[in-house]
């Protein structure tokens, strides 16, 4: 089974019935509908959802959020000690969020589903 792990932007967009981002990354939300794939949720995206939606900058927020982990298919995962350790050596995305996010992706192994461009260019982190 596929594995991915998303960033806000993307989940909030899937959350919200938008397409996502391209096909491959629309697509890899409905295998985990479906009981196909994986998704991986950050802890990080979680505490930026609570943000925006507390700003009034999205619809979706933490209660929403919790029905995905309902289903095996969406996974929580949290920020360790490794996970840091991780984001130290990732040099080219300045932005602590986003680095933490990559961070994820790439202790785990697992593409990335993103649209940011700073992101999309790191050496360090695949993208779906």
């Amino acid at each position: 089974m596929d594995s991915f792990v998303t960033d806000t932007q993307a989940l909030v967009k899937f959350m919200m019935g938008k397409k996502v981002i391209n096909e491959r990354s629309h697509k890899a939300y409905q295998a985990a509908d479906k009981g196909e794939a994986t998704i991986i949720i950050p802890a990080i995206v979680l505490m930026e959802m609570l943000y925006l939606f507390e700003k009034n900058r999205i619809d979706v927020g933490l209660l929403q959020t919790e029905d995905l982990f309902k289903s095996r298919n969406y996974q929580f995962e949290p920020l360790s000690f490794d996970i840091l350790k991780t984001a130290s050596g990732i040099n080219d995305i300045p932005e602590l969020h986003d680095r933490l996010i990559a961070a994820i992706a790439k202790y785990l192994e697992l593409p990335l589903i993103t649209n940011d461009p700073v992101i999309k260019e790191s050496e360090h982190v695949e993208v779906l």
